[in-house]
């Protein structure tokens, strides 16, 4: 039998301490967003009697009843989906299409395709000439606002380019050899070849389109078009609304000093943030393993 290999004690003091401090950084980087958790279930009242630490003191739904009990909360999650999968789906493909080309050095006018680009990066029209061009082409109060002028990014172009470059060229001159044309080598060998990038880049365009609302509430006037994001929004006006009425209320002669107030906007906050993230970190570590991979070889590499 071979004799058990012992670890000098010096290595067995890093890995403890190393230990240590990784599950204290875990605990650092998770107890924020489990505090909100444990608020969002707990009674709005209660939570001003003192802090929580690890539980509800009261548990109750209140505040996700109150968050949730929109009628238009069904057309608002649908909106938000439908903006998210599409969105994406269309960004990846028109952005990746486009970086496919602009990777190309014998492109015609590559480089002022290029410049031009990088302009875009750091000058923008501002919000009244993109109203206004929005306004002209028939996007206002349409649903088209929201995934239109999302599918280019030049960003992600040059990750998706720099990614490209790492990809032998081999590959390509051997199907055309074959009689492949650009179409079938983009979609059959370049795009199988680049899902980590992919991935990459739909995890950014879904975190952006699922936490969108700005657009929602300067392009859009329909209540069928209303997002997710944006009625959270509204939800907690209405709750610091609700509670300064009350504040309010409770200080004239109407009622009595003593009238509690249900909702705080705090709980709310907190609830709204629990829902609003939630699908955001469901969806994340199906992408992770593709994340790490397509950051790392799609922006270092170039």
């Amino acid at each position: 039998m071979k004799k058990k290999k012992h670890l000098p004690i010096g290595d067995i003091l890093f890995n403890g301490i190393n230990n240590f401090l990784m599950l204290l950084l875990i605990i650092i980087m998770l107890y924020p967003f489990w505090y909100c958790v444990i608020l969002s279930f707990n009674d709005s009242v209660d939570f001003l009697k003192g802090p929580l630490y690890l539980w509800p003191r009261k548990f109750t739904l209140e505040n996700y009843e109150f968050v949730l009990g929109s009628p238009s909360i069904g057309i608002a999650i649908r909106n938000s989906i439908l903006r998210t999968v599409i969105g994406t789906i269309l960004h990846c493909v028109f952005t990746g299409a486009a970086a496919y080309g602009l990777s190309k050095p014998d492109l015609l006018y590559r480089k002022f395709y290029t410049t031009v680009f990088v302009i875009t990066m750091y000058f923008g029209g501002g919000m009244i000439p993109t109203y206004l061009l929005l306004r002209d082409i028939g996007f206002i109060d349409s649903f088209l606002v929201y995934v239109i002028p999302t599918m280019w990014s030049f960003y992600n172009a040059i990750l998706f380019m720099s990614y490209y470059e790492s990809i032998p060229g081999s590959l390509e001159e051997s199907a055309r050899i074959d009689g492949a044309n650009t179409l079938v080598i983009y979609f059959r060998i370049i795009f199988p070849a680049s899902l980590p990038i992919f991935a990459t880049v739909a995890l950014y365009s879904i975190v952006g389109q699922w936490n969108s609302w700005f657009d929602t509430v300067i392009y859009t006037k329909s209540e069928q078009l209303v997002t997710l994001q944006s009625m959270m929004a509204k939800i907690l006006q209405m709750a610091e609304n609700q509670k300064k009425m009350m504040e309010q209320l409770a200080k004239s002669s109407m009622v009595n000093a003593t009238v509690p107030v249900n909702i705080s906007p705090t709980t709310v906050r907190v609830a709204t943030m629990v829902i609003t993230t939630f699908p955001i970190v469901v969806v994340y570590p199906f992408f992770q393993k593709y994340f790490v991979k397509g950051i790392m070889l799609g922006a270092v590499k170039g």
